[in-house]
């Protein structure tokens, strides 16, 4: 019986996805694989269907001829999925050694039954460097040598506890399309009385494929929009402010689209926030004792 499986959400990168299919066929222990097309008009069920080629693969391909986005994609394969751990990857992944992985994850979730997710070390492909964007934590001089306690994980490649992930509601259905879909789930979990942990051991690589998901300026719109709704919906008042301005100069700095701030804001202030849904003393606490920053 499979204890991981492994998701890939996939979108018009079929030359990634078959290369990352094929350092998946290496894995000698029984997985499953769940991989969620999110392109509208291409079926690319009998191209993976001919590269998939283990014993230990457990295959299965969902197509709804939808692109449901990154948050919402992510929230279908987690319902599909039926084993005690789930690994997340990018289609635009390089896997060196899937079995030590696989292990590191499962010795980890079984020994410590309040771990809630697993940070990857997440190299670049062409560097060979740890790009300062997917360092799960603010402080980008952490030793990345060495396991550690965090408050972030990264979506180009992390492990979750299924059943802790569907208990505190899954990835959004709400959230925008792309961006910061990872951090809110990381953000409920520490609010559960989960932890999140860095494995220095579980490296990937991330070949950043040119061709995104999304422009430039959209990433930028949703990382505004997404990481200040989620500061509203569930931080003090003063994390939700910084929040909003700094992410606000940011985003004019990069883009110089004012009418698309102005969207960005919109969008932001229609969205409700409940005191039920306000995070408990103990994320705060969490937080504070993994050098954690929140204010944007």
């Amino acid at each position: 019986m499979s204890r991981v499986t492994i998701g890939i959400l996939t979108y018009k990168r079929m030359d990634y996805l078959i290369s990352l299919i094929k350092d998946l066929n290496a894995v000698k222990i029984k997985i499953d694989l769940i991989i969620l097309n999110n392109n509208e008009n291409i079926d690319v069920f009998n191209d993976i269907a001919d590269i998939v080629d283990s014993n230990f693969i457990n295959y299965k391909y969902i197509w709804n001829q939808k692109n449901h986005g990154v948050s919402e994609g992510r929230r279908i394969i987690v319902e599909n999925c039926n084993t005690d751990y789930l690994m997340l990857l990018d289609d635009d992944i390089y896997v060196e050694d899937i079995n030590l992985i696989c292990r590191e994850i499962i010795n980890s979730f079984d020994s410590d039954k309040f771990l809630g997710a697993i940070a990857f070390n997440i190299i670049d492909f062409n560097t060979k460097k740890n790009n300062r964007y997917e360092i799960p934590h603010k402080n980008k001089k952490v030793n990345l040598n060495a396991d550690f306690y965090t408050y972030l994980i990264i979506g180009a490649g992390l492990a979750l506890r299924t059943s802790a992930v569907k208990d505190v509601g899954n990835f959004s259905n709400t959230l925008g399309p792309y961006g910061f879909e990872e951090i809110d789930v990381a953000f409920r979990l520490i609010n559960a009385g989960y932890k999140i942990k860095y494995l220095h051991d579980c490296i990937i690589e991330h070949k950043k494929s040119p061709d995104g998901r999304f422009s430039n300026e959209m990433v930028n719109y949703y990382a505004l929009v997404n990481r200040t709704i989620l500061a509203k919906k569930y931080l003090r008042k003063k994390y939700f402010i910084s929040c909003l301005v700094i992410r606000s100069l940011f985003f004019i700095v990069k883009t110089k689209n004012i009418r698309l701030l102005f969207k960005a804001w919109a969008e932001i202030i229609k969205t409700e926030s409940h005191a039920s849904d306000k995070f408990k003393q103990c994320f705060y606490d969490y937080c504070k004792g993994v050098s954690g920053f929140l204010y944007y």
